[in-house]
């Protein structure tokens, strides 16, 4: 009998929303991947990486890099990052993380597919984004919003990490909300005004250096930079191959089809993960999947 795979984080996120593991990476670990991030983040203040996340703008399509003013840095595993790039192959496909993925998703190891590996970083101004969940957006109807949580592709097809290499207090949630449609206060609040009020029952999650948050990524949730505080958070997801087509547009709008053909893995994880990705990029190849929010 094939042994059994464990539930403890499947199931705090279908109970909350999120899963926090406290010291998921050792003081050695956070000082290898700091220091491999630092040299992104000054690569990319720089110039000289264009897949940034520009102050202002919340959601892709992102311009071109044309500001140090920024506040994520995308495509950890570009090829064009060469050798920078090394370490977040490590990070990305080791046993310790793929093993939460696989007990989120309830799958084994080969059924996970390859999707995102980004850094959230504190912008040189301060800015926040709006309330949101990632793939719903927040003018659906009620039945829309109810429909669409309902949806395999909503619930269980992916697993989202914040993995911090600093102090971070940027993520806020509202727990249990990703299994719901929104309360009237929740509603209005992400609808209109400003669409950063405090919302009842809100939470920020505090995470050390080394800490890893998994949550549903329609939760709902929002970031706040604070540009004095220095912020160095990996930033990355998997998928369940079996539910890839629910996942296309959220992961192939980040252009990672464009250079995964070039793409050479370091481990053998990680060569089994892009497999997965290879093919849904290829069932979508000509097809604009569009942008899964506005703003």
């Amino acid at each position: 009998m094939p042994a059994q795979i464990p539930h403890y984080h499947h199931d705090q996120i279908a109970e909350n929303g999120f899963t926090v593991i406290r010291g998921f990476l050792s003081p050695q670990e956070v000082a290898q991947y700091l220091e491999a991030s630092e040299a992104v983040v000054q690569l990319a203040r720089d110039g000289d990486w264009p897949h940034v996340r520009t102050r202002g703008k919340q959601f892709p399509p992102w311009p071109k890099n044309f500001s140090p003013d920024i506040w994520g840095v995308s495509g950890l595993l570009h090829p064009d990052l060469g050798k920078l790039a090394l370490p977040f192959h490590e990070v990305y496909s080791s046993d310790k993380i793929l093993d939460v993925a696989g007990d989120i998703l309830q799958i084994s190891k080969d059924g996970l597919s390859m999707e995102l590996m980004n850094m959230l970083i504190n912008p040189l101004t301060n800015f926040g984004l709006d309330w949101h969940r990632d793939t719903i957006k927040p003018e659906v109807t009620e039945a829309e919003e109810a429909e669409q949580l309902a949806d395999i592709g909503a619930s269980a097809a992916g697993a989202q990490f914040n993995l911090a290499l600093t102090e971070d207090k940027c993520l806020i949630v509202i727990p249990k909300s990703h299994n719901r449609v929104r309360t009237a206060e929740e509603r209005e609040k992400t609808i209109n005004g400003d669409r950063k009020e405090h919302i009842s029952g809100q939470i920020t999650v505090d995470l050390k250096p080394g800490d890893i948050v998994f949550y549903n990524n329609n939760i709902l949730h929002r970031g706040e930079y604070d540009s004095s505080s220095k912020r160095i958070t990996l930033h990355g997801s998997y998928g369940h191959v079996g539910y890839g087509k629910s996942r296309a547009k959220g992961i192939l709008q980040h252009g990672v089809a464009e250079w995964l053909p070039r793409f050479e893995p370091e481990t053998e994880n990680l060569q089994m993960l892009k497999e997965k990705l290879v093919k849904l990029a290829e069932e979508f190849k000509g097809v604009d999947v569009g942008f899964a929010l506005d703003g």
